[in-house]
């Protein structure tokens, strides 16, 4: 009898737990916390732990820490001092010490003229721009552009967000230390018809400039495909009409 009961109660918990498996619970859990460890007896005192280890803090090299600007250090300076119109906004490009911490090599002044019919705005000058923007490789394609757009380079103005070459910019801290409202003065005070943003950050920055803006891919990605030209080509004969 013993045996008969204690093989039919096996049997019970087999295929109870036969059928929690079947339903996908394979473990017993408890939301309750529970001391793994043993705690000291009464009148015994703790081991003593080892401090916590921690990663040793690395020392920024030189050319690091002239690359880093300086956190949170508002782009352009003093508000009150930027400038207000075009002709001094130019010197201001090219003197300004707190526009670009940390970039590289030579700034390059943005070129054209005052209610353009087109604003060309680039991230950042190219490595053959020297006395002027979009000089070398990459502003003989934007001449080969222009010209299936039927426009003059007389017609065009050509920016960039910042004014020399800046290693991987964050666009996003950029905008928060005030690049965008410094973009968008530029626009207003160049005053052209329409603008092309040349890559996602430049575009970002133009938001709310209360002009048409046409965001395009960097010229260094049109120039290697010719995908990305064709769909360019498309949007800015929708944008254009």
């Amino acid at each position: 009898m013993t045996d008969t009961f204690s093989s039919s109660l096996a049997a019970d918990y087999a295929a109870a737990l036969d059928w929690w498996r079947e339903a996908g619970v394979d473990c017993d859990y408890t939301e309750a916390p529970h001391q793994w460890l043993r705690e000291p007896e009464v009148g015994q005192e703790a081991e003593p732990q080892p401090p916590p280890r921690t990663a040793p803090v690395r020392e920024l090299s030189a050319i690091e820490r002239a690359l880093s600007p300086e956190p949170g250090a508002p782009i352009g300076g003093d508000r009150a001092r930027w400038p207000a119109d075009l002709a001094a906004f130019r010197e201001f490009w090219l003197t300004e010490p707190g526009l670009d911490p940390g970039a590289l090599g030579d700034r390059v002044a943005p070129m054209g003229e005052a209610g353009a019919a087109l604003l060309v705005l680039v991230g950042q000058p190219d490595d053959g721009d020297r006395e002027a923007l979009l000089t070398g490789a990459q502003g003989a394609l934007m001449s080969r552009i222009l010209r299936a757009m039927g426009l003059d380079e007389t017609q065009v103005y050509y920016a960039s967000a910042v004014p020399r070459i800046t290693p991987l910019p964050d666009w996003d801290e950029l905008a928060l230390r005030g690049l965008g409202d410094l973009t968008r003065l530029h626009i207003a005070l160049a005053a052209p018809k329409r603008l092309i943003a040349f890559g996602k950050g430049p575009a970002m920055l133009t938001e709310g400039c209360g002009l048409p803006v046409l965001a395009a891919p960097q010229l260094d990605t049109l120039a290697r495909s010719p995908a990305h030209r064709r769909r360019f080509w498309n949007a800015w004969l929708e944008f254009s009409a």
